[in-house]
């Protein structure tokens, strides 16, 4: 089912992770990445979106500097191996959560060191949490 997927750091906590430096991994990972800078007046928050053609279709998400990272367009299978990627952008002690659209009053911690499969197997039972 496809969903948008979020993945933050617990407040109050942020990562060290610039908009710059993301932007400069996610470029080195994915060169035909699209990358726009934008303000959230509301929040206060500054923020990228970034969209790419992968598996035939294109996916959108957004990143909001040292808390969120937002994936739209795909499933839990599908972003799993990025939300790995992510993670290792981040120090080895980095707390992270997830939480996905269809069901947003479940949130679940993201095990240290998880792989594509755990990470899938978590985001599947929020989508599924009752």
């Amino acid at each position: 089912m496809m969903t948008t997927i979020f993945v933050a750091a617990p407040k109050p906590r942020t990562w060290p992770l610039t908009l710059d430096q993301f932007a400069a991994r996610l470029t080195e990972r994915w060169p035909q990445a699209e990358i726009s800078a934008h303000h959230a007046p509301v929040s206060n928050e500054d923020y990228l979106d970034f969209q790419m053609d992968l598996d035939g279709m294109t996916r959108t998400a957004s990143y909001y500097d040292r808390s969120n990272l937002i994936l739209s367009d795909g499933d839990p299978e599908f972003w799993a191996e990025t939300i790995v990627w992510f993670l290792g952008l981040l120090p080895a002690d980095a707390d992270a959560v997830a939480m996905v659209e269809v069901n947003p009053e479940y949130t679940a911690p993201i095990p240290p060191g998880g792989d594509a499969e755990t990470i899938r197997t978590l985001l599947e039972g929020l989508t599924e949490a009752q």
